[in-house]
């Protein structure tokens, strides 16, 4: 290595040069891989609380329809045992999306967007109808305060 050097003095500061930037690349490596970690985890705690909160609206559905099916329960009993069937089957609903994990929500969504592709995009076109319309509904009263 020293008759490399003596002969060719750049090729120990180019060797010198090439190690630097493996290790700085690596560094950089290293440390973008535990930001994504860290993005990933945060993302993946952030879906489960959206997760949480969305069977407890759904719970929340579930009992405000099991209150109106008591209430018609006297004047149309067979009413209200098809609408206590559908407060069931929401109950249910809340209870599995409590229960699964986040990852398994969405191998079931994939899984379901392979076999039923258009199904999965009519539903996505109509979920982002029906933002939109929530979105520009929710923005109206505050363009009419400032007219």
């Amino acid at each position: 290595m020293q008759d490399d050097i003596n002969t060719n003095p750049g090729a120990y500061a180019g060797g010198k040069w090439e190690r630097q930037t493996t290790s700085a690349a690596e560094k950089t490596k290293a440390a973008l891989e535990a930001g994504s970690v860290t993005v990933k985890q945060g993302a993946r705690k952030l879906a489960e609380q959206q997760k949480q909160a969305g069977a407890d609206q759904i719970g929340g559905v579930a009992r405000a329809v099991q209150g109106a099916a008591r209430e018609i329960e006297q004047k149309m009993p067979q009413a209200a045992g098809f609408i206590h069937d559908a407060a069931t089957r929401l109950e249910g609903a809340a209870a599995s999306l409590r229960e699964r994990s986040v990852d398994d929500l969405m191998r079931s969504l994939n899984d379901f967007a392979r076999t039923q592709p258009a199904v999965f995009f009519g539903g996505a076109v109509l979920a982002g109808f029906a933002l939109s319309r929530f979105l520009k509904s929710s923005a109206s009263p505050s363009n009419e305060r400032q007219s």
